[in-house]
């Protein structure tokens, strides 16, 4: 007679009480929003044009990373309660972590040069509307409810050609304009933040890029969570209340580091004065996600002592 299959033992997964950084969270996203609002403020009463172009990009990521830390976090949570979350709706999570390491990319590169990056990743965004146009235009042409959607583009346009220093040859020939690179290409670009940037596309980006295109390596991880009732039994109650909790810690906590960093970031290039409130932040989540405590060894404990 066959041995009967003993149950799996496991050691009890670890809990993290968010509340330890919750409202501080909020109050670093928040004041650092404020203090940029200021120093923009600042520069357009001085006419600081290059000033005022960068400060204005800086706001726009600090508001997007907290549009998806608070997103996510409402997805995810508990409180306030609503009977139509779902546990496996964390499992797009990925996709919007792939958009906040996209940006934080982007950032870590463009700060070691501000002026300069930030005006090439402003011009291939004039590229990439004008290609835009250009493409609907071709196919909309004979419609006249497009005109005025072409008209209001074109002036958009002809905005962004003042602001963001468009040149007449780039005017004549966009695709001189290059585009900006994806994380991939700008961890091997020759900047003071290369070893950096490495680090985060090997440990943070690539799974999560994986699960985000859905590759089937990123929809084998991904999938298990989808199936679990048809393989049923132990297996499915080990995804059901296990499991998930991992993949929901894990991918939230990475939502929670990647505003966390964007946010650190700006606030010592700016020295907005806040890297208390980001030092206490960064060494409670470093006692529990071992890629906080790497992302503040390698880069965010000197950023805050400066």
């Amino acid at each position: 007679m066959p041995k009967a299959t003993q149950p799996r033992q496991m050691k009890p997964l670890r809990e993290f009480n968010y509340q330890l950084v919750e409202e501080r969270m909020d109050g670093l996203l928040t004041n650092v929003d404020r203090d940029l609002q200021r120093r923009l403020k600042q520069a357009t009463m001085a006419g600081a044009h290059d000033a005022e172009r960068c400060l204005t990009l800086m706001v726009i990521f600090v508001r997007f990373a907290r549009n998806s830390y608070d997103a996510v976090r409402y997805m995810t949570g508990k409180t306030p309660l609503d009977e139509r979350r779902r546990a496996n709706y964390v499992l797009v999570v990925p996709a919007i972590n792939r958009q906040l390491l996209d940006l934080l990319f982007s950032l870590v590169y463009m700060l070691d040069d501000l002026s300069v990056r930030s005006l090439q990743y402003q011009q291939a965004g004039w590229r990439e509307l004008n290609q835009e146009r250009q493409m609907f235009k071709t196919h909309f042409s004979k419609d006249p409810a497009w005109n005025r959607h072409f008209a209001n583009v074109k002036k958009v346009l002809d905005d962004m050609v003042v602001r963001f220093r468009i040149a007449e040859v780039q005017r004549k020939n966009p695709r001189s304009v290059p585009f900006w690179k994806q994380p991939f290409e700008l961890k091997d670009e020759k900047t003071q933040s290369r070893p950096f940037l490495r680090y985060l596309e090997k440990w943070l980006y690539t799974d999560t890029s994986a699960q985000a295109h859905l590759t089937f390596g990123g929809l084998f991880i991904i999938g298990q969570f989808l199936v679990a009732d048809l393989v049923g039994g132990e297996d499915e109650e080990l995804v059901k209340t296990r499991m998930i909790q991992q993949f929901h810690f894990r991918h939230f906590s990475r939502t929670a580091i990647a505003a966390l960093a964007i946010a650190t970031e700006i606030d010592a290039y700016y020295n907005l004065e806040n890297a208390k409130a980001a030092e206490y932040l960064w060494n409670i989540f470093a006692e529990y996600v071992f890629e906080a405590k790497e992302m503040l060894q390698q880069r965010y404990a000197k950023l805050i002592e400066n």
